[in-house]
């Protein structure tokens, strides 16, 4: 039987949500590939789990991102990412005019710690899409 190295990829950058939940969207799959793999060689699609996507409320990311760059600021991430991956958005439902006011600034929200993800992942780490990591 063969032994396998198991990660979770982080497929495209964190997207905003638009529907006033306050939320960063992350596009995650779990993947593998044979132990003695090479470098070149591709990984795979983990099958029955080819993707989900991890809803982080943006107070949460706000958190994490606001901490320092080090290691454990990345062991935060992925604790958001596994705490909230079975966790849902509420979107904001209603048409008064405080409620989409509300909507709005929740969007603003989301917008600006799916950029500040971004930005982390891409800039201070160097990385590019798909990250793929092991919790």
């Amino acid at each position: 039987m063969a032994d396998y190295v198991k990660k979770y990829q982080l497929n495209s950058r964190p997207t905003a949500s638009n529907d006033g939940s306050s939320t960063v969207r992350h596009s995650i799959t779990a993947v593998y590939r044979a132990d003695d793999a090479q470098p070149a060689d591709p990984w795979l699609d983990v099958p029955g789990r080819q993707h989900k996507t991890v809803v982080v409320p943006a107070d949460e990311m706000k958190v994490v991102l606001d901490m320092p760059n080090t290691g454990a600021k990345v062991t935060a991430y992925k604790g958001v990412l596994a705490s909230n991956i079975n966790t849902g958005a509420t979107p904001i439902t209603g048409w008064s005019s405080a409620q989409l006011e509300a909507m709005l600034d929740a969007n603003d929200r989301a917008d600006l710690e799916a950029d500040r993800a971004d930005e982390y992942i891409t800039v201070t780490l160097g990385e590019t899409y798909p990250v793929r990591f092991s919790v």
